[in-house]
């Protein structure tokens, strides 16, 4: 077949899928939680108010009492949502609120207190679900969702996006030892290898998320390379995940922040590695009522951490070193676009 038939045959693919479900949570580990582990603001907020002179700042900022701000000075508490299995992004740790979403929460919460001059600030947390995340904020059941959502799930018309706490890449997760294709009948062990680039999935099976970005990339890498790659649909990552894991499938393609926590939540995660493939993925934030005073706090906390070098260091914590509860290192360095994004993060996300 000439290679524009092979073109027109990878076009036909693309219509065969569906609606998207990247509205997921990246990570995917275990465990439960109440209170926040490595967050900042914690104290119990005194039942009286203290008796000196309101700062004027302060009060402006609480937006009377109808704004969340209110709410919180009222209240002299901050309600946050985590995940109890998304590692390494917003998870549970001996009953503890764990992750690198959950410590950038924790300075949002700290420059939230500040704005309100309050001496302490209480945070309860409260467990929360990919399902249920936009609709507790938008009744404010509670105040923000501290676990990395991509910004193309759908939240309604109370909800929004923070600034970004990650940009992904798109990447393909693999066995580490793969078997290229070969002809004859006999193949020995010593024909595995370790795949290096997206040529070692020549004839080759790839799942996709329904609806994923990436099947446009697949199929037109496909067609350019003679990879004869064959694609299959799974509607969730952890069925994706485990088609790789059983052999069904050689690698699965989506977001490097989804991918990792399936990654790290395997018995055998050395048995996995990641390939390039060189394309962007969603940009992936905390979740707020829509309140413009929150919202820019929110963003000022996050941008302050970048800038201030705060946010690699959380990063290495939790991305590059060992994490509780079984001191796994994910040993997953920055991204190129991560990269770009600490180093300017509005040309990144554009």
């Amino acid at each position: 077949m000439t290679k524009p038939h092979l073109f027109f045959a990878a076009l036909c693919l693309a219509g065969v899928a569906g609606t998207s479900v990247r509205a997921q949570n990246a990570g995917t580990v275990p465990d439960a939680v109440k209170e926040p582990g490595s967050v900042a603001v914690q104290a119990q907020a005194p039942e009286t108010p203290p008796a000196k002179a309101e700062n004027p700042e302060s009060l402006a900022a609480a937006n009377a009492e109808g704004g969340v701000l209110g709410k919180i000075k009222a209240a002299g508490a901050i309600t946050l949502g985590y995940r109890e299995a998304a590692a390494p992004f917003s998870y549970a740790v001996d009953q503890n609120a764990a992750g690198f979403a959950v410590d950038l929460c924790g300075l949002v919460a700290e420059k939230v207190k500040e704005k309100l001059a309050l001496p302490e600030l209480k945070v309860v947390w409260r467990a929360t679900a990919d399902t249920d995340r936009a609709a507790l904020v938008s009744k404010r059941d509670i105040d923000i969702d501290c676990a990395a959502t991509p910004e193309t799930a759908p939240l309604g018309d109370a909800a929004e996006f923070s600034a970004p706490v990650y940009v992904s890449e798109l990447r393909f997760i693999v066995p580490s030892k793969l078997r290229p294709e070969a002809e004859g009948f006999r193949r020995r062990r010593a024909d595995f290898k370790t795949p290096a680039a997206i040529d070692d999935l020549k004839g080759k099976t790839v799942v996709l998320l329904q609806g994923s970005p990436g099947l446009p990339y697949v199929l037109g890498q496909s067609v350019e390379r003679y990879l004869g790659i064959s694609v299959v649909y799974a509607k969730t990552p952890a069925e994706a995940f485990k088609l790789v894991e059983t052999g069904a499938a050689a690698a699965y393609l989506d977001d490097d922040a989804i991918l990792i926590g399936l990654k790290a939540g395997t018995k055998s995660p050395d048995g996995f590695l990641f390939l390039n493939s060189g394309q962007p993925g969603a940009d992936y934030a905390l979740v707020l009522p829509k309140d413009e005073l929150l919202k820019d706090l929110a963003d000022a906390a996050i941008l302050d951490a970048v800038k201030s070098g705060e946010y690699e260091k959380l990063y290495a914590k939790w991305l590059e070193n060992p994490i509780p509860p079984k001191n796994l290192t994910l040993a997953y360095p920055m991204t190129e676009r991560l990269k770009q994004f600490v180093k300017d993060p509005a040309a990144a996300t554009e």
